[in-house]
């Protein structure tokens, strides 16, 4: 009797461990998951309440666009995303640009939010290509491996604490609201004077004027043209500011030649582009000092006001006109 329970405690005892540890498992993964989905860290699940802290503008700007009213979007990379949407006239946009941003993104982005609009403010970025290979629609639904990977997976769990720490630091969100990036960080990190970083900023710049000219013909401007129309959209596209040392090289023989054809590829598919890449916003006062990519927010509020603002409200009046 007693040699027999012996026997059934010992062969017992593994199977308790492991009941035991995939218990443990199973209630850390739980905390972990619970954890994430609560803070949210990339406001995928639309339940972040402390603030967007980390790059994560194509999970995060959908539900925010989706929350905040809005009658007009702006749309573009890195460049568009300075905008200050809520210091834009006429309109109530939402910023729903983001860097980085391929034009296959933008098609998507558009497709899925661009609907019962005033107004779509596209950015055309000269230096912007197709990607070299399609990635499909990044804003369907989850599937179960992605929302897996945003509850469960290492990097969330980074982030998350990140975020908490960051919010109880009192840093600024790098997303507002309205979808336009806060600035704050990137003057800090590229409004120093440092003429050797800039240079090599120029540099990279310059030789990306050299890479690959054939691939500036985009195969989704028409289609973005087109879902637009379709949709009976008003869509103004405007060509943002070069810096005049980037515009100096762009307007050799060759380069002007591309550009000028680049140019009219986008006048084939858009009835209202404005370009503004050469001309008063062009002056090295109006970039970041290291950063002659990116123009400061001031200047993207002065020329949204002056220039691109004026022919969508000229573009709204003429389609109002137009016999049904």
């Amino acid at each position: 009797m007693n040699s027999s329970t012996t026997i059934s405690n010992s062969a017992g005892s593994p199977r308790q461990f492991v009941c035991l540890l995939l218990g443990v498992t199973a209630g850390f993964l739980l905390l972990l998951g619970a954890l994430n989905y609560w803070v949210d860290p990339y406001n995928r699940f639309g339940n972040n309440r402390l603030g967007v802290f980390i790059s994560a503008e194509r999970e995060a700007k959908p539900v925010l666009l989706q929350r905040y009213p809005h009658d007009a979007l702006i749309i573009g990379d890195s460049k568009a995303a300075m905008i200050p949407a809520s210091h834009v006239n006429g309109f109530r946009f939402f910023n729903a640009s983001f860097a980085g941003a391929t034009l296959e993104e933008e098609y998507y982005c558009i497709e899925h939010f661009a609907r019962n609009l005033k107004l779509v403010v596209l950015e055309a970025d000269y230096l912007q290509v197709d990607p070299p290979t399609n990635k499909g629609d990044i804003f369907a639904p989850l599937g179960f491996s992605s929302t897996f990977e945003f509850l469960l997976g290492s990097k969330t769990v980074e982030y998350s604490v990140r975020t908490i720490t960051e919010h109880k630091a009192g840093t600024a969100a790098s997303i507002l609201p309205d979808g336009s990036s806060d600035a704050s960080g990137w003057f800090k990190l590229y409004d120093s004077e440092d003429k050797a970083a800039r240079q090599w900023q120029l540099a990279r710049l310059m030789g990306a004027f050299d890479h690959a000219p054939s691939l500036r013909t985009s195969h989704y401007y028409p289609k973005i043209a087109a879902i637009l129309r379709q949709r009976k959209i008003p869509c103004v596209v405007f060509v943002p500011p070069m810096d005049q040392e980037l515009l100096d090289r762009l307007q050799t023989g060759a380069h002007q030649k591309i550009f000028n054809q680049w140019m009219s590829d986008l006048g084939k598919s858009f009835a209202n582009v404005v370009d503004l890449s050469s001309g008063p916003y062009s002056g090295t006062e109006n970039f970041f000092k290291i950063d002659p990519y990116h123009f400061k927010p001031d200047t993207a509020i002065r020329l949204m006001n002056e220039k691109v603002i004026p022919v969508a409200l000229k573009a709204i009046a003429n389609n109002n006109a137009s016999p049904p």
